[in-house]
């Protein structure tokens, strides 16, 4: 994502010097199924955040980010997470990550949410498997004393009609186990018509409480160290997994049966099927399998692993901008082989009109004397030169307009190199920040355990602030 500082600006190293995270800010988590419109509604705030915005099936957020504007004098940083049901990671990996950010925030930082906006798709035309298991565990993340910090906001409500979006908001409140008990527990619910003033109003009535909360995550992985598959949230979702890997596990079953009676029949067509279903149940298994596993981490381990990966994603990103540079100096060195064949050209052609106008004015001089046997060749000496010189002019315009495109795409290259060089500056600076936010936590833990605990051997995870996006 970009990075947005004064005046709409991308001087991304100034800006983010600035760029601090004060306990005093406001700061609300945006929340829900992948595709439920988190991203677009951060948008609303953030114009920089449209770039991410997802129209397919792969989720656009993949990690946390933190997406913030001005507003009355106060910064407000609203903080995008992953979906539990998002296409590429399991739900282990997502939990991980909020569980990361808001632990490490919370202990080092003293950030408290003022809210939660979770967002469900009023298209919707029952509440999926998926979805439901999402709301369960963000019940269980937050806790029945934050609910009243909780905004349950639908969205897409320009997709359907007043009519059927009424009857389904009316079975989202008065199904307990939807929305019903979270509204009686003090969570309110808002509708989200897809402009901005609508996500003000969501925005205002979180920020005009005048409070924060923190989340049942927070107090458990924080005040009482438990690691993370023995929070409420952790259970939830392993309890989860492990109904999805028995599932697959019966079905698996199934198809091995169903593969036998193929092969006694020699029906290769249902035979190949059924190896691919095979295939899919396995998968989905091994996934169930890992997922349950992820869970069993200390906040210690998550650190220790966020490090990890930090230090793969910014190797990556190193290579990415060492591309970058390399495709800029081919266009810059393309460009000038260019620039010189072009002097050459125009080089040979001045000689070439110089012969022309002087075999024309020969024949000038030749009619002049009384020659006029070579009035003639002249006539046809002025239009050849004309001709000729049409095609220069031609070739010339020509050349200048290639000159101006290759100009125009070495350009491009040096613009997308520093936009890179920005973005490392940025992920350099949210390095360090994070990293003594690290440092701070793994000291707290150190001064729990009574001196037990681990080091950190540098750099750190970004992942869960790398992108942001400050108006002022």
């Amino acid at each position: 994502m970009a990075f947005t500082g004064k005046g709409g600006t991308n001087d991304y190293a100034q800006d983010l010097k600035n760029a601090t995270y004060s306990p005093d800010d406001i700061y609300i988590a945006i929340m829900g199924v992948t595709g439920a419109g988190k991203s677009t509604f951060i948008s609303k705030y953030c114009h920089k955040a449209e770039q991410g915005i997802g129209h397919g099936l792969k989720s656009q957020t993949q990690e946390v980010q933190v997406f913030s504007f001005r507003h009355n004098k106060k910064t407000v940083h609203l903080i995008d997470t992953p979906g539990f049901d998002d296409t590429y990671r399991t739900d282990s990996d997502v939990l991980k990550d909020m569980a990361y950010w808001l632990s490490i925030t919370y202990e080092t930082k003293h950030i408290k949410l003022t809210g939660i906006i979770y967002l469900h798709r009023i298209t919707d035309t029952r509440m999926s498997g998926n979805a439901y298991k999402n709301l369960r565990t963000f019940q269980k993340m937050c806790g029945k004393p934050s609910m009243s910090s909780v905004v349950l906001v639908t969205t897409m409500w320009d997709q359907v009609s007043i009519e059927d979006g009424s009857i389904r908001e009316a079975d989202l409140k008065d199904t307990a186990e939807f929305w019903g008990d979270m509204v009686k527990e003090g969570s309110t619910m808002y509708r989200h018509t897809g402009d901005y003033h609508s996500a003000m109003n969501i925005i205002l009535h979180l920020i005009n409480r005048h409070s924060t909360t923190v989340l049942e995550l927070q107090k458990e992985m924080v005040d009482q160290r438990k690691p993370l598959d023995d929070t409420d949230a952790g259970r939830e979702l392993e309890g989860e997994m492990i109904k999805q890997r028995k599932l697959f596990e019966h079905k698996l079953l199934k198809t091995r049966q169903e593969m036998d009676e193929a092969i006694a029949r020699k029906d290769k067509d249902l035979i190949e099927q059924i190896a691919r279903d095979q295939d899919r149940f396995q998968k989905k298994i091994d996934d169930a399998q890992k997922g349950e596993k992820d869970l069993r981490i200390s906040m210690e381990k998550l650190i220790a692993d966020k490090e990890a990966q930090h230090k793969k994603d910014m190797d990556a990103f190193d290579k990415k901008l060492k591309d970058q540079e390399a495709q800029t100096r081919k266009k810059d060195d393309e460009f000038k082989d260019f620039m010189k064949r072009t002097e050459l050209e125009r080089e040979q052609e001045a000689k070439k009109r110089a012969a022309r106008e002087a075999e024309l004015d020969a024949a000038k001089e030749q009619v002049q004397q009384g020659d006029f046997e070579k009035l003639a060749v002249l006539q046809a000496a002025v239009e050849a030169l004309e001709q000729q010189e049409q095609a220069a002019d031609e070739r010339e315009a020509r050349l200048r307009q290639e000159a101006y495109d290759r100009e125009r795409a070495v350009e491009k290259e040096r613009v997308n190199t520093v936009a890179l060089y920005n973005q490392r500056a940025q992920i350099a600076a949210y390095q360090q920040w994070m990293f003594q936010q690290e440092q701070q936590m793994v000291q707290a833990m150190q001064s729990t355990n009574g001196g037990m605990g681990m080091g950190i051997a540098g750099g750190a995870f970004l992942g869960a602030l790398a992108s942001s996006c400050i108006i002022m």
